[in-house]
C-alpha cells in the first residue's frame, strides 16, 4: 500500500466516521465543514503513522529473514564439513 493510498483512505473514513456521528445524533451532515477536516487530518495523521509502521516492520522483518538465511547456510556448510571429516 502506497503512502498516498493509505493517507487519504484514512482521511476518507475519519470525514465518514464524522458525517455517521452526525447523523446518529440527527444533528446537520454538513453545517461545520471545520469539524470534517479536523477528523481528516486526525485520521489522516493516523494513515501516515500506520504506513511508517508498517514500513519500519516490513524492513526488520527482511532483515531477520536475512540473518536466518545466513545461519541457515553456515550451518549447512557445517555439517557439510561434518560428514566430509567421517
Amino acid at each position: 500500500m502506497s503512502l498516498l493510498t493509505s493517507v487519504s483512505g484514512f482521511a476518507a473514513f475519519g470525514v465518514l466516521v464524522r458525517t455517521y456521528a452526525l447523523g446518529l445524533q440527527k444533528r446537520p451532515l454538513f453545517a461545520n465543514p471545520s469539524g470534517h477536516a479536523i477528523a481528516a487530518g486526525a485520521f489522516g495523521a493516523f494513515g501516515y503513522f500506520a504506513y511508517n509502521l508498517q514500513e519500519k516492520q516490513l524492513a526488520i522483518m527482511a532483515g531477520k529473514k536475512e540473518l536466518l538465511l545466513k545461519n541457515r547456510a553456515r550451518a549447512e556448510e557445517i555439517a557439510q564439513q561434518q560428514q566430509a571429516a567421517l
